[in-house]
């Protein structure tokens, strides 16, 4: 579906680098790389954002390693709304037990 590529990089637009490189994720890829993490694993979350903020999700199901991840797509949609008008919905976790 290209309109999630595309969202993600809109999104991708709006959200700083400082932010992505927080995400424990990235720091333990990056540890396990050589300190050489890539450009796919950084913005990772942010196509994840794209992926739930495209259909206006207001719950998603989450397991608690990506309750950083829903954060960050929280924190995109209100950064998004707060610039361009409200659009999109500020998703809440449903934490899933596995």
């Amino acid at each position: 579906v290209p309109e999630h590529a595309e969202l993600a990089w809109i999104l991708g637009c709006l959200t700083n680098v400082p932010r992505l490189l927080r995400l424990p994720q990235w720091k333990m890829k990056r540890t396990s790389q050589n300190n050489e993490g890539t450009v796919g694993l950084l913005t990772y979350p942010v196509l994840q954002a794209a992926d739930i903020l495209l259909y206006k999700s207001t719950y998603v199901p989450v397991g608690e390693d990506q309750v950083l991840h829903l954060e960050l797509a929280q924190d995109i949609a209100q950064h998004f709304n707060k610039k361009y008008g409200e659009f999109f919905p500020v998703p809440k976790a449903i934490l899933s037990e596995l």
